[in-house]
């Protein structure tokens, strides 16, 4: 009992242990408005037979009563007597998923979701879009999809709102807009209808980013006006990240003259004026101002940058306190470090968002925004996700705090419900797997079994040189431990046997992506019999559509197909 209060997630911010201790059966609740407190802030004291919670707001009675549901799940039998004041440190806890590569969750996942980041403590979800919302006369885009509808997004937004989590829309409207520039009713919005020089990934035949002129702007506010109806939000994210090629086709003269910045600014200041003329507030994903965020003073004060980095070294605080200085609104962005991996990367996670609550604490941030991407046909299990959830929000709601956070028995006590404390240290340990490993292919935003399995030969074998074949020992020896791991795991949650089966699919892609590295070490030509390329494909189409919709599915079969 002398720990209990430490391994709430996120800890509270003033709690004690006041003596005494009584059964839950014996205990009543009772409720106490109490003025003087802030919107989110709340007391819990258990004494004198009494389960006592006080706020000011209905929200923070919601936050009092999701302690009290994690002490009940932390100590079954009977609470210590106890005194917590809490309230949060960061306005905004934010949790974005992407669904446009691929991966569309059904409406049963996306409330599972939505409980979960209630129960921890979230207040914010946004859906990351690019195509998979059914825009009316824009079928041809999202018909094999399986997007959100209208009623959907209606349903989900009242789903949030009573658990006290604003939902937000997010749809990219300038970069990332390969689904739509590949059709040819829109290759004329595209700056490079013909094609262009992607600096990461070579040629593509395609255009990525809108051309910026009045036909892209009136055919984002013709998709706006569908959009922002299904949401009470004053908030609305455009994204407008990574515009690649912009000033180097159809804008290339333009760029001349003012410059690749002056064609960005123009079009956000358009965007603006759309978001504006709808009673909405505009936020940004900030990388087009990363080498010179001075220059948000070009930009309108209602307009918010998002300021994203995803690997552990990322340095926020730098570039945030040039908008603090300023005075401006901005959110932090760090990442969950589960996409392009089997695995995850949990340390890196650690470290990339416990410096992201850092910098928002030191330079005013307004709150942050944990983003878990889905990049090369979201392939990571939906287990993959929840170690840099639990992460987030202790550092979110209480960094000074984050340090007694302890990722596996957390897991299994408040998600899992595995009792016998098995399945949170699979993914405790699995997800560190990647740390163990001394080579990288990619050295950001990637897990190496993820690479090695997908990479061309060549760049494998390039990354062992040098290394020993003895290398790959430890990870593999750190497989096999989570593999026992996983034979002993016995969670009691309601989908336990899809957490037990996609944590083997996982394990099982990892083992085949460091099989083909040491097949690549020992020159062996056999890479293609290492995995039973149908086997797999088979229990990847199971494992995705326990959580997820059809649509997009066979374009990540192909992908995996492809590359092994």
């Amino acid at each position: 009992m002398k720990d209990l209060l430490q391994r709430l997630v996120p800890v509270p911010e003033k709690n004690r242990l006041t003596g005494g201790l009584s059964l839950w059966g014996d205990l009543k609740e009772a409720r106490e408005k109490v003025s003087g407190l802030g919107p989110e802030e709340y007391r819990l004291i258990v004494a004198n037979g009494t389960i006592l919670l006080q706020a000011s707001t209905a929200a923070g009675f919601h936050y009092a009563s999701q302690t009290l549901k994690q002490l009940r799940l932390l100590s079954p039998r009977s609470c210590p007597h106890l005194a917590i004041e809490d309230v949060p440190a960061l306005g905004v806890r934010g949790y974005m998923l992407d669904i446009s590569r691929n991966k569309v969750p059904t409406m049963e996942q996306l409330t599972h979701l939505v409980d979960l980041l209630a129960f921890f403590k979230f207040n914010q979800l946004q859906l990351y879009t690019e195509h998979t919302f059914a825009y009316a006369g824009h079928e041809e885009v999202w018909q094999d999809s399986s997007p959100m509808t209208p009623a959907e997004l209606r349903q989900l937004r009242a789903y949030c709102a009573a658990r006290f989590i604003e939902l937000v829309p997010n749809q990219n409207a300038f970069g990332h807009m390969e689904r739509w520039l590949k059709h040819d009713r829109y290759r004329h919005l595209a700056e490079s209808p013909d094609g262009f020089q992607h600096p990461i990934t070579g040629w593509r035949p395609e255009g990525t980013v809108l051309y910026p002129d009045r036909q892209a702007i009136r055919f984002i506010g013709d998709l706006l006006d569908q959009l922002l109806p299904n949401f009470s939000s004053d908030w609305v994210h455009l994204g407008c990240d990574e515009p690649w090629e912009l000033g180097q086709g159809r804008s290339f003269e333009r760029a001349l003259e003012i410059g690749r910045h002056g064609l960005f600014r123009q079009h956000l200041l358009e965007l603006h004026k759309l978001v504006s003329a709808r009673g909405k507030q505009m936020l940004f994903w900030s990388d087009e101002l990363r080498s010179n965020p001075e220059r948000i003073s070009e930009f309108p004060e209602d307009m918010i940058p998002v300021v994203w980095g995803y690997e552990g070294s990322h340095p926020f605080h730098e570039e945030c306190q040039v908008y603090a200085d300023k005075s401006r609104s901005f959110l932090i962005a760090p990442g969950d470090s589960s996409w392009n991996s089997f695995t995850g990367r949990l340390d890196n996670a650690c470290r990339n968002i416990s410096r992201a609550a850092d910098a928002a604490i030191r330079t005013g941030a307004r709150g942050m925004l944990l983003t878990s991407w889905g990049d090369n046909g979201h392939q990571q299990a939906w287990p993959v996700q929840l170690p840099g959830l639990l992460v987030f929000s202790a550092a979110a709601w209480n960094p000074a705090k984050l340090e007694s956070l302890r990722v596996s028995p957390a897991l299994d006590r408040l998600v899992f419900l595995d009792q016998k404390g098995q399945l949170g240290s699979f993914w405790d340990t699995f997800a560190r797997l990647d740390s163990h490993i001394p080579v990288s292919i990619h050295p950001q935003n990637s897990s190496f079994p993820f690479d090695a399995l997908y990479q061309p030969s060549q760049k494998v074998a390039a990354a062992f040189k040098g290394q020993s074949n003895d290398c790959l020992f430890n990870a593999f020896d750190q497989l096999s431990a989570c593999g026992k791991l996983l034979d002993q795991a016995s969670p009691g949650c309601r989908d336990a046997q899809w957490l037990i089966d996609e944590s083997r699919l996982a394990m099982d892609m990892t083992f085949a992506g460091l099989k083909r590295a040491e097949s690549m070490l020992k020159n062996s030509s056999l890479v293609h019999e290492l995995m039973d390329i149908e086997s797999i494909l088979d229990r990847f189409r199971r494992v995705w559509l326990y959580r997820n919709r059809a649509g997009g599915l066979e374009d990540t079969l192909q992908r995996i197909r492809n590359h092994s």
